[in-house]
């Protein structure tokens, strides 16, 4: 009886590794599909910077989202939706080409928007805020700092949670801004590392520049946070 021919030297890894590679061409596709594909704006002068899979780099919306998190949106949801007091957003302001930012919508068209030693105030009347607890903090220095955390209730019922630091700071203390007509005013959580529209360098964004809608932690180093839903279904 003849003897079957000894396979190749090698030919017993081509199928694994060619399976392999199958498969790392196919997670490539869906990353690149996840980070670039449908980009763009809702508007023809926002710039493609948009995503569906997002990966925050700053404290600016602790606690409610944390540095190190991955974040779901649900891609152009603003594009067909005027947004609401107290929705998350992401956008591209104007003001910083080719940025992208996460921020809680405050101030809606028609609006004045003020804060007072940390207070929001919405056309003249203090939004309700309902104390959860005070921590004192090492700074970098050494120096003791205290934050405060608060409940922020808006006039529609959206609530969230709100970190003040320094109520005396500049940017815990503004001028009332009026809010034009096609624009937003925005807040970070964390009120004072935060650069939002309290700063004449961010300012107000236009409704164009608001396109997804965060929906839920995807990962996070604290492992108690993955699937955390993010606002309203």
């Amino acid at each position: 009886m003849a003897e079957a021919p000894a396979p190749a030297p090698g030919s017993r890894y081509r199928t694994p590794a060619l399976v392999a590679g199958m498969v790392l061409a196919a997670i490539a596709a869906v990353a690149g599909w996840l980070t670039v594909g449908d980009s763009s704006g809702c508007a023809a002068e926002t710039p493609a910077v948009f995503s569906r899979l997002y990966h925050i780099s700053s404290t600016a919306m602790e606690p409610t989202i944390q540095m190190g998190d991955w974040i779901w949106a649900e891609r152009r949801y603003f594009c067909t939706r005027d947004p609401e007091r107290g929705d998350l957003a992401v956008l591209a302001p104007p003001s910083h080409p080719g940025a992208i930012f996460v921020k809680r919508i405050i101030g809606l068209p028609g609006d004045r928007v003020q804060l007072q030693k940390g207070q929001l105030r919405l056309n003249g009347e203090p939004v309700r805020r309902d104390w959860l607890e005070s921590t004192i903090h090492a700074g970098e220095t050494g120096e003791a700092t205290q934050r405060t955390r608060f409940t922020e209730v808006l006039p529609n019922g959206a609530r969230y949670t709100v970190e003040v630091g320094d109520p005396d700071g500049p940017l815990e203390n503004t001028g009332e801004i009026a809010v034009p007509a096609g624009q937003y005013f925005v807040l970070g959580d964390n009120r004072d590392r935060s650069d939002d529209s309290r700063s004449a360098d961010f300012g107000l964004v236009p409704h164009g520049s608001i396109a997804d809608r965060p929906v839920r932690v995807v990962w996070s180093g604290d492992m108690g946070r993955l699937g955390l839903r993010l606002g309203p279904p």
